[in-house]
């Protein structure tokens, strides 16, 4: 019998909500919430440095991490960056159920990924790689 492949393991930050985060564990995903962790009012950097701690892909709301360009994500299982033009449950858990079944931890490794509601752009060393409809 083959087996299934393997869901990719996530941790949370502080902007990404709580519900999405339960939701996403409905489906059975391994998801750390920060709020788990009482992770809260910490920089953006140290939630990078928990996900890569807990050899995790970071998911999260923050742009900011966008900006950071020459953030080092080598040796990471990589961050989704999920913009939806609201930051409502339900349309994060939209793009999120898409995505997810889109994409694996091989993908997402040592990259930043993008995800609007209608594409996925994957960005490398500060260069977009790949860019896809979702």
């Amino acid at each position: 019998m083959p087996s299934k492949k393997p869901r990719i393991q996530l941790y949370a930050d502080e902007c990404f909500p709580v519900p999405s985060a339960t939701y996403l564990k409905s489906l059975g995903y391994s998801v750390v919430h920060a709020y788990d962790r009482n992770y809260i009012k910490r920089s953006d950097y140290f939630h990078f440095s928990v996900s890569k701690k807990l050899n995790r892909t970071l998911i999260t709301l923050d742009r900011d991490f966008i900006k950071y360009g020459k953030l080092n994500v080598e040796n990471s299982l990589g961050i989704i960056i999920i913009s939806t033009g609201t930051a409502t449950y339900l349309s994060v858990n939209k793009v999120c159920n898409k995505l997810l079944k889109l994409i694996s931890e091989d993908f997402v490794k040592n990259s930043l990924i993008k995800v609007t509601i209608d594409k996925i752009i994957k960005i490398k060393n500060g260069k977009v790689v790949m860019e896809k409809k979702l």
